[in-house]
């Protein structure tokens, strides 16, 4: 989720200018039902879907992975190839504004999700009749389009607002798309096993209804008039540089733990009916760390913000991989609540460590790059190498033990040691530019 892209003409304004009346913010309500809606729906279809293919679908550990990096490559592709895009449709279309591009968005989203429940069915799938092909299908096209998606939302929440205003709808909109994952996972968690072509339709109808939401919106989102603020202080560039760096990292981190965790609850004797809910344990830290940031904005400006998120999802991953070990070392009949225990502990560290790195890394990208559509496509495309980063390695580790290169016991720790080297050469680079930085501002 970025800032972004809505048109072609310049951005800045001066006061006067005929273009004025797109200087208006819209409305945060709006944007606020918009995203919560669209963040339950098209979060849960791409973070949700490796415990539906895994427990509805009965995907395997290496479909999962190679799930994962489809969903990876796809969504850097749209989320680069958004300004192209949306130029192509403006040609084609003549008048076609942004709102009118969020509302094809909107139906062609839906209509991706019912592909699987036309081919599979509502209930569970039989595998024997070979609809697998369906899933891989909506995935390569539904994560490009809501690598258009986000960066436009983000650019009508950002577009007109600076400094406090801006602060306030960002830290706000934090919680809430975040906040709606949690309700939702909890709330798809009992369609996961037997009917997951049904889940993935339903989500598709919540899509299509957000396009009621959309008769608030203006026709392009606004502007931000420079002339009216004071530049930004020189530090927010070098902070969010160096957030980011770890942006991508905790994202390879993410995206690696989502196709573990599945295996992670079979393994500690979670019941099928409850994976989802545990695999979204680390969603609510993460909401209520996004309110922490937006009721406490001392963090802004400061260096040891992207430290403290670096060290807590980290260690929160390290936690959940070693929850999953214990239970595989030492099996036992039904649950095991130690590591069911570290394995909540671990996702708690690294929900709060995700929100502090996200929120730094999109208010820093807001203020800097003033919603310019150079910032949105940055800040999307890094998301994307890190939500393709985390199953490459577990397609990786897979291939090496197919190979007998690795034993099976060996999978995790291969996919552990590929992520720790990650977030050793991340945390390498932002220590040295915390150093740096506080050298160059100290006071004189």
């Amino acid at each position: 989720m970025s800032n972004a892209i809505h048109s072609d003409a310049p951005r800045t304004l001066t006061p006067g200018s005929a273009s004025l009346t797109h200087s208006r913010p819209t409305p945060r309500p709006a944007v606020y039902g918009f995203t919560f809606v669209n963040s339950l729906s098209a979060g849960l279809v791409t973070s949700g879907i490796f415990v539906l293919t895994a427990e509805g679908f009965g995907f395997s550990a290496l479909q999962n992975f190679l799930l994962g990096v489809v969903l990876g490559v796809m969504y850097i592709t749209g989320a680069l190839g958004a300004q192209r895009f949306t130029r192509f449709l403006r040609r084609v279309i003549p008048g076609l504004n942004s709102r009118g591009i969020l509302v094809c968005i909107m139906i062609a989203l839906g209509a991706l999700t019912t592909l699987p429940a036309l081919v599979c069915g509502l209930g569970k799938p039989d595998r024997a009749a070979g609809g697998e092909w369906s899933v891989w299908v909506m995935i390569a096209l539904y994560s490009p389009i809501t690598g258009v998606l986000w960066p436009m939302v983000e650019s009508f929440l950002s577009g007109g607002r600076r400094d406090k205003e801006l602060r306030a709808a960002i830290g706000l909109w934090n919680v809430l798309w975040s906040g709606s994952l949690v309700i939702g996972a909890w709330a798809i968690s009992r369609f996961v096993k037997d009917a997951p072509g049904a889940a993935l339709v339903a989500l598709g109808l919540l899509q299509v209804a957000s396009i009621v939401i959309l008769r608030w919106f203006p026709r392009e989102p606004g502007v931000h008039v420079h002339e009216t603020h004071a530049p930004t202080p020189p530090i927010y560039a070098d902070l969010l540089t160096t957030f980011r760096v770890f942006l991508p990292a905790s994202y390879v981190v993410s995206s690696a733990l989502g196709p573990i965790l599945p295996l992670a609850c079979n393994a500690i004797g979670v019941p099928a009916e409850w994976q989802m809910v545990v695999a979204s344990a680390w969603l609510l830290p993460r909401c209520l760390g996004f309110l922490a940031l937006e009721r406490w904005h001392g963090w802004h400006g400061r260096w040891s913000a992207p430290v403290v998120g670096g060290v807590l999802f980290a260690g929160g991953f390290a936690l959940s991989i070693f929850a999953w070990s214990i239970a595989k070392r030492a099996p036992t009949e039904g649950l095991d609540g130690r590591a069911l225990g570290i394995l909540l502990l671990g996702l708690a560290l690294f929900g709060v460590g995700m929100a502090i790195i996200y929120a730094g890394a999109i208010y820093y990208a807001m203020e800097v790059g003033a919603a310019e559509v150079e910032a949105g496509g940055m800040h999307e495309a890094l998301i994307g190498v890190g939500y393709t980063g985390g199953p490459l390695l577990g397609v990786l580790a897979i291939g090496a033990q197919s190979q007998g290169i690795i034993s099976e016991n060996a999978v995790s720790t291969f996919i552990l040691t590929g992520v720790l080297l990650v977030l050793l050469f991340a945390s390498a680079v932002v220590i040295k530019r915390v150093r740096d930085g506080h050298r160059k501002y100290r006071p004189k």
